[in-house]
């Protein structure tokens, strides 16, 4: 009895060999590498997805900048008819208007004998502000 109040746990000895030491660093260094493995590879994963994701995006860029130029084009030839109608309908006006139209009054001479006095007449708070200024 003497014997067994004195000796030391069996697991305590036994666990803190040399053999088990190196297997626990092992294992820890195991563990290390396999972490810093699937990290590595889900960089990886994220840069692919990444080049993926920017070619695609690159893709739709170029898709809504050939959309753009095409609606450009359309718009400039839409312009220039626009200005060729408009430039025909002035030429069709100046040509119309070297011709006098029956029943018009021709309005090119001054009349010094009409009265113009309707035409402007200011506002009392015009003539006020007239003469404080």
């Amino acid at each position: 009895m003497d014997k067994l109040k004195y000796n030391v746990s069996g697991m305590g000895t036994t666990f803190l060999t040399i053999k088990n030491v190196l297997f626990i660093i092992m294992i820890a260094l195991f563990i290390i590498v396999v972490y810093k493995y699937v990290k590595y590879k889900s960089k990886i994963s994220e840069a692919k997805r990444n080049n993926e994701i920017y070619e695609k995006m690159k893709i739709s860029r170029e898709k809504q900048l050939q959309k753009l130029e095409e609606e450009m084009i359309i718009n400039k030839k839409k312009m220039n008819e626009n200005l060729k109608n408009t430039d025909k309908e002035n030429n069709n006006k100046t040509l119309d208007s070297s011709t006098p139209k029956s029943n018009s009054k021709d309005k090119s001479t001054f009349s010094h004998f009409k009265d113009y006095s309707n035409y402007y007449k200011p506002s009392i708070r015009d003539r006020y502000k007239g003469r404080a200024s």
